[in-house]
């Protein structure tokens, strides 16, 4: 009686360890992080980086939405190249995104991050001055099934004005 009391304590010990192994394993391997901040530094590298603005179409949902401070908000991946083509593709040259750092949890990936360029054309209204300029920002992403949904920005125009010599202070 003793010995089945023990075989019954010991097999339910064994099932909840083994309950408890499986259900850790679950949670991580359902962690959408890890590919959400490849997705957003992919396209950091290939969109605003490397120029391949076609790339938006593979990486952005097709109504996705981009905020950014003082700017009209952009809906809709059409014209949301359309913008990246005025400034990466036409006002700055070199244009370059490093990151600095990455803040990531579930569907979100913050980047704080340095962005550089020489301008080449014209940008909201002002006349090219083959001025490079370096300025912060930081933006969050939303991911939705494997692909940006949504993004808000804030970067320092400000800075990057006066770099440029569109404004004195």
């Amino acid at each position: 009686m003793i010995e089945s009391r023990y075989s019954i304590a010991a097999s339910l010990l064994i099932l909840f360890l083994a309950l408890g192994g499986c259900l850790e394993k679950t949670s991580k391997a359902t962690d959408p992080t890890p590919e959400n901040v490849a997705l957003v530094k992919r396209f950091v590298d290939q969109v605003i980086n490397r120029g391949d603005i076609s790339a938006v179409d593979e990486l952005w949902a097709p109504d996705m939405q981009w905020h950014s401070a003082g700017a009209p908000d952009v809906t809709g991946r059409d014209t949301y190249k359309k913008m990246l083509q005025a400034s990466v593709g036409g006002a700055f040259t070199d244009m370059h995104l490093d990151i600095i750092d990455v803040i990531a949890q579930n569907d979100k990936v913050v980047l704080y991050f340095t962005n550089s360029g020489i301008n080449t054309g014209d940008f909201m209204g002002h006349k090219a001055t083959g001025k490079y300029a370096k300025w912060i920002g930081m933006g969050i992403y939303r991911i939705a099934n494997g692909r940006i949904a949504e993004a808000w920005f804030s970067e320092d125009i400000l800075g990057m004005f006066m770099q440029l010599e569109f404004i004195k202070i």
